[in-house]
């Protein structure tokens, strides 16, 4: 499999706009695709939660283009992702509510939290995968309730993990960051491109 054939047609298997921007930094190539009937995991160890879920969205993209396309033999890799906030055994993932999210901004104000991404790069040629994990330690600053009301009224956060966005106002909100900025949106950067790198494909040749 040559490179640019692959370059040509990634498959993001997330709607997520954090991680549609970070690829477009990147200036890498792709396509969305909505995985669909995806009934995600929630198990108590971080790590295999992210990597179960990263891997079901996958695998679903996967089956979806193979029934749509049967019998083609188009080339590509389907890049799944899952992202969780971790703190004291309590995986924080979208909120369900203005009130759900306004309670994990609270639980957060002041305290350091773990960002736990999962990673799958599944191969249309194969149907094989690799997966990875990436951890980012992140310190918040303490908030107060007018700050918290006045960043949920600027920002909708149903949609993101912990109910903040680092790529929005979400960064007024972190103090200190220890590890992979990018995994904060939902993709550690390195982790994936060490994946794809494993199909032959490069981000900088």
């Amino acid at each position: 499999m040559l490179e640019e054939e692959y370059k040509k047609n990634i498959i993001l298997a997330s709607t997520s706009p954090r991680r549609r921007e970070v690829l477009k930094i990147l200036k890498i190539n792709f396509k969305v695709v909505k995985p669909d009937n995806c009934e995600e995991v929630k198990l108590k160890n971080p790590y295999r939660t992210v990597i179960s879920n990263s891997i079901i969205k996958a695998e679903s993209v996967y089956n979806k283009l193979k029934e749509k396309n049967s019998g083609c033999t188009e080339q590509f890799l389907i890049a799944g992702f899952d992202t969780v906030v971790y703190l004291n055994r309590r995986c924080f993932g979208k909120p369900g509510s203005i009130r759900e999210a306004v309670e994990f901004l609270n639980i957060l104000s002041g305290r350091v939290h773990v960002v736990v991404s999962g990673v799958c790069v599944l191969s249309s040629i194969s149907g094989k995968y690799r997966f990875d994990t990436e951890a980012t330690k992140v310190k918040f600053k303490r908030l107060t309730p007018e700050e918290i009301k006045g960043y949920m009224d600027r920002e909708n956060v149903l949609d993101k993990a912990g109910a903040y966005n680092i790529l929005g106002l979400g960064g007024l909100l972190v103090e200190k960051i220890n590890g992979c900025f990018y995994n904060m949106a939902g993709l550690p950067v390195v982790k994936f491109i060490n994946l794809l790198a494993g199909f032959g494909f490069k981000v900088i040749s």
